[in-house]
């Protein structure tokens, strides 16, 4: 066992991306040091950044359910947790994060909520609350809430309002959007300084915000200088140095962290110098990865010439707020408010343009596959992740339509091992080499760019 995990484990191929591993340590290590020290604690999901900077303005460490359930699984140490909560009724049909956490949270009450020494990294300490987040998954309106059984914490939910694309265009639909979430936030504010018993300081606040959008700024050109041919970055490195601007962008080191990254990925497109030597097909992957097996895709780059050029749009940071939607906003929370909704409406207009709906998870891979000049598309579904599934069929469908680049299936899970089947996955792409040569003579003759 020990030999095939080492075997399975990406090997990366920025030296920034071996360094990030740093900041989910230092973010897991911080909360269990503010318990220790009877500092406030929360968990919190990925919130598109709408609650966390706030919560953290106010004094709070935050760690995240869903970053540890992928690093339980990368070390391939989920299976207790997930037996746990599936041995409590708990189906195995449910987000495989939230089974993690959920198996996790069972045996640290059982252990009177001291960690557990079998922790993997260390474990989550008690939270003093927990945010949730109202958007994308279906699973987090209950997932939160199902964690009373086993500890009697408040539970916070931000709502995120969902614009269809025709809505999204309509007469006062995004002003009022973003007056409801700034009212969200007002009332998560007073309800954390009842929790706490002090007031928010805004300049703490505005501070953690400026290098907040400093570090997402260049987290941005990253992704932009990841177009050039050959790729200088790849999907492993990716899903390691996303860490930092996923779930602690406010933070000092993660700003300068994304100067390194950038700095060396530039140099890398400068240089023409390729993620992969041997780069013969450009594939994007969606949407969330076997964080278990992600040593596969070093696989396919060396038996196939595959550089995953572009990857999961639900973890990239949007691009810049434009300049007449950010200057002049001198409420931090109307800020917060208008970046938020720019992530899951940005690409809205491309959503009209190729007259499909909706327009989180599959509009942006109509940009992407031009953009990252895409050979095919590597679909991930889950049995477990019904939002990151259904779009993806919808997604392959309209590649196919309208930029004839073809996909291949692999079924699998974010967390759960025994459920990807690691040969059909090579056998599978062993087949598709030779359906992208298809489809690049087909694109040829019909005059695409690429």
């Amino acid at each position: 066992m020990e030999e095939k995990k080492k075997k399975k484990s990406s090997a990366k191929t920025l030296q920034t991306a071996r360094e990030a591993g740093y900041f989910g340590k230092k973010m897991l290590a911080g909360t269990r040091q503010a318990y220790e020290e009877g500092k406030p604690v929360a968990w919190s999901m990925v919130d598109w950044w709408m609650g966390s900077t706030i919560t953290k303005a106010m004094g709070i460490e935050l760690c995240y359910p869903e970053n540890y359930g992928a690093f339980c699984a990368s070390v391939r140490k989920a299976e207790p947790n997930l037996d746990y909560a599936e041995s409590d009724g708990v189906p195995n049909t449910i987000c495989g994060y939230a089974r993690n956490c959920i198996g996790y949270t069972r045996k640290l009450k059982e252990n009177n909520f001291i960690i557990p020494e079998d922790s993997p990294s260390g474990g989550m300490p008690k939270p003093l609350f927990l945010l949730a987040c109202g958007a994308v998954c279906d699973a987090r309106y209950k997932w939160f809430q199902s964690l009373g059984r086993y500890m009697e914490v408040p539970v916070w939910t931000l709502e995120f309002p969902q614009t269809g694309v025709n809505e999204y265009f309509m007469g006062d639909n995004k002003k009022d959007n973003i007056k409801f979430m700034v009212q969200e936030l007002r009332e998560f504010i007073a309800f954390l300084e009842n929790l706490l018993g002090k007031k928010m300081d805004w300049d703490n606040l505005s501070g953690k915000l400026d290098t907040f959008f400093k570090t997402h700024e260049l987290a941005h050109k990253v992704d932009l200088l990841r177009k050039s041919v050959p790729s200088p970055a790849v999907c492993t490195d990716f899903w390691s140095i996303m860490i930092p601007h996923l779930y602690m962008p406010e933070d000092p080191e993660a700003l300068d962290f994304y100067q390194r990254v950038y700095d060396e990925v530039k140099y890398k497109v400068d240089n023409k110098i390729g993620a992969i030597p041997n780069e013969k097909y450009r594939m994007l992957f969606g949407e969330l990865p076997p964080w278990h097996t992600l040593g596969i895709f070093d696989e396919f780059a060396e038996k196939y010439g595959v550089a995953f050029a572009f990857e999961s749009w639900n973890y990239h940071v949007p691009s810049p707020l434009p300049d007449d939607e950010r200057y002049g906003i001198n409420d931090p929370l109307e800020l917060i408010a208008r970046y938020s909704y720019h992530k899951f409406n940005e690409h809205a207009q491309v959503a009209r343009e190729q007259c499909m709906e909706p327009t989180l998870f599959t509009a942006p891979y109509m940009k992407f596959v031009k953009d990252y000049k895409a050979d095919g598309l590597f679909c991930h579904p889950l049995i477990s992740c019904r939002p990151a599934t259904y779009t993806l069929m919808h997604v392959r469908n309209l590649l196919m339509e309208k930029f004839k680049v073809p996909s291949v299936v692999v079924e699998g899970d974010i967390v759960d091992l025994r459920v990807f089947n690691e040969e059909e996955a090579h056998s599978k792409m062993e087949a598709f080499i030779e359906t992208m040569d298809h489809y690049r003579e087909v694109r040829k003759k019909e005059g695409f760019e690429w």
